[in-house]
């Protein structure tokens, strides 16, 4: 179990207890008593200054990085967590990663914190690991956070994303060795670099099946909002080991010729070389290689290959138009702003439908607020969409009365 330290709130570096993180992970994702200053630092936009001086003054505090002998400062560390958080700051996607052990908005409800289980963590190579973790995930960080006594304000998100059984960072200071043919190591995995990989016979090999969804299509992305969409992503570990090595490989090779069924073997036993050098421990032979191979295109030649759908989505760019993450984000936001804005109508409307007059009595904005448990700055903010549909209720209410 991992600990971390609280503290009274931003102002002050005095440890104030020691606490299991699945704790404070509940606390975050179920509220408790700061649960109203939070609520009421979110009536606020960020750069006012009632928001600052409750962010500052009326909530608690955490530091993820370290534990901490008496107070928060380098010269007081005693061990690493075991974690590290990232701080992801004006986004509102969080890419899938095997990595993140947990993610949760921000108290500002513009960002992200991330926590990711990291060995060998040290003052030393603190930034480094922030910096390559943040590479790995595919995320812009804010690098005002990257310290290691960094202290992350106490949030509420109801949709807290965990997974106990995420992927360890494992530093190790050695030096790093270029990978030849166009592959790179990102997000715990070999992948390639970019959606296609142009071979000698100028045949675009797929990595993926989204340009599926382009087909005859020139829209730069497709959103989902009512449900993440599975797509077929191949991926390897960043490392196999003996009695996982030609299963792994098998499967991986299933796959990328199911996506390319006229693809050679030529450029097969390429790739497989390729994997070979970068994650066998130890490597397998080339005879081991061929007969991988080999059995994949026996499926091949009798039908016995099918995509696998192992990755949600809940948008897709078009591989065809190139966009920077500059010009990906503010498309991901508004998408996802709006997705969050039309569920919370939905539940608006769902509690004013549903309203029980003889107990509740006239429906009112600070009514529904106290119902639904948000602000009331956020029920004043959809409220145009259901004042007459309430207005004639009330007075319906008002009549039978």
């Amino acid at each position: 179990m991992f600990k971390v330290t609280k503290y009274k709130n931003a102002k002050s570096s005095k440890v104030e207890a020691v606490k299991d993180v699945e704790e404070v992970l509940r606390v975050i994702k179920n509220g408790d008593s700061a649960l109203k200053h939070i609520e009421y630092a979110r009536s606020f936009n960020k750069k006012e200054e009632d928001y600052d001086s409750i962010k500052t003054n009326l909530i608690p505090t955490f530091r993820f990085n370290f534990l901490f002998d008496g107070n928060a400062s380098n010269k007081n560390i005693i061990e690493p967590t075991g974690l590290i958080y990232i701080d992801i700051d004006n986004n509102l996607f969080v890419p899938d990663s095997e990595l993140i052990y947990a993610s949760w908005r921000s108290l500002s409800n513009t960002g992200y914190g991330l926590l990711v289980k990291v060995d060998n963590l040290t003052l030393d190579n603190f930034k480094y690991v922030y910096n390559e973790i943040s590479d790995k995930i595919g995320v812009t960080t804010d690098v005002n956070a990257r310290k290691a006594t960094q202290q992350t304000v106490l949030s509420y998100d109801s949709d807290l994303y965990f997974n106990s059984d995420s992927i360890t960072y494992h530093y190790t200071n050695k030096e790093k060795v270029s990978s030849p043919n166009n592959f790179k190591k990102g997000k715990e995995r070999l992948k390639t670099n970019g959606t296609f990989l142009e071979t000698s016979t100028n045949t675009k090999v797929r990595y993926n099946n989204i340009d599926d969804y382009f087909i005859d299509s020139e829209k730069p992305y497709i959103f989902f909002p009512e449900k993440k969409e599975l797509i077929c992503n191949p991926y390897l570990p960043l490392k196999v080991k003996t009695g996982r090595r030609n299963s792994i490989l098998f499967i991986y090779f299933c796959q990328i010729v199911a996506l390319n069924p006229t693809i050679s073997k030529n450029y097969m036993k390429s790739l497989g070389d390729s994997i070979n050098i970068h994650i066998m421990k130890p490597k397998l032979s080339e005879k081991e290689i061929n007969g991988v191979i080999n059995s994949v295109f026996k499926k091949l030649k009798n039908n016995d290959l099918e995509m696998i759908y192992n990755q949600e989505r809940r948008i897709l760019f078009n591989p065809t138009i190139k966009l920077s993450h500059k010009e990906i984000m503010p498309l991901v936001n508004k998408e996802l702003g709006q997705m969050k804005s039309e569920i919370t109508k939905a539940i608006i409307y769902e509690i004013i439908e549903d309203w029980d007059f003889t107990e509740k009595g006239k429906i009112t904005q600070k009514s529904v607020a106290i119902l639904m448990g948000v602000s009331l700055s956020t029920i004043k903010r959809y409220w145009h969409h259901f004042k007459t549909f309430v207005k004639e209720l009330n007075i319906d209410f008002k009549n039978k009365s």
